[in-house]
């Protein structure tokens, strides 16, 4: 039987995967505490949580949510990060601090109880953020709007000086008479 703090660590691991709609496994061997604890302030940043899950502890919670095939993610040593907002944030981290550090590779994703592998976690990487796609929405949507009101606004200024060059002539027409 498990020791009550074990018990605890579990029902709380638990707890938040199923709290998260994704959680990113990467792997480490060798990778020194500094570099491990840099990796998790790094991640803490854009992520909800991450935590160095035992593979036992891990094989059990996602038997438990019924993931299949999520025993080929657990290789070495293995960090879960778990999320809920912009998986491309996080994803972008982890390949960000995979550049400087070599002992640390991403293994995959499970998103929504299927497993994705390291390839798509690199093509995820690659997609712009929530953040970016709106701003680019916003631009495109505003753009005919300001051509249409700065036609708007050329066609005023020419019926104004058009009246204005109507109003000299009329003016200097009864002068000249």
């Amino acid at each position: 039987m498990p020791s009550p703090v074990k018990e605890k660590m579990m029902e709380e691991i638990r707890k938040d995967f199923k709290a998260n709609r994704y959680a990113f496994v990467t792997s480490f061997i060798g990778l020194p505490v500094a570099d491990l604890s840099e990796f998790r302030r790094i991640m803490e940043k854009v992520s909800r949580r991450s935590v160095v899950v035992k593979h036992k502890l891990a094989e059990k919670i996602f038997s438990e949510m019924k993931v299949s095939d999520a025993g080929k993610l657990l290789k070495g040593s293995v960090v879960i990060t778990l999320g809920d907002k912009d998986p491309q944030v996080i994803s972008k981290a982890i390949l960000d601090f995979v550049k400087s550090n070599e002992k640390i590779q991403p293994t995959g994703m499970v998103f929504e109880n299927v497993v994705y592998g390291q390839d798509f976690v690199k093509q995820l990487a690659k997609l712009p953020s929530r953040h970016e796609l709106l701003t680019q929405v916003a631009v495109r949507v505003k753009s005919p709007i300001s051509g249409f009101v700065m036609t708007l606004g050329q066609m005023t200024r020419g019926l104004v000086v058009a009246l204005n060059e109507i109003k000299k002539k009329r003016e200097a027409a009864p002068a000249a008479a």
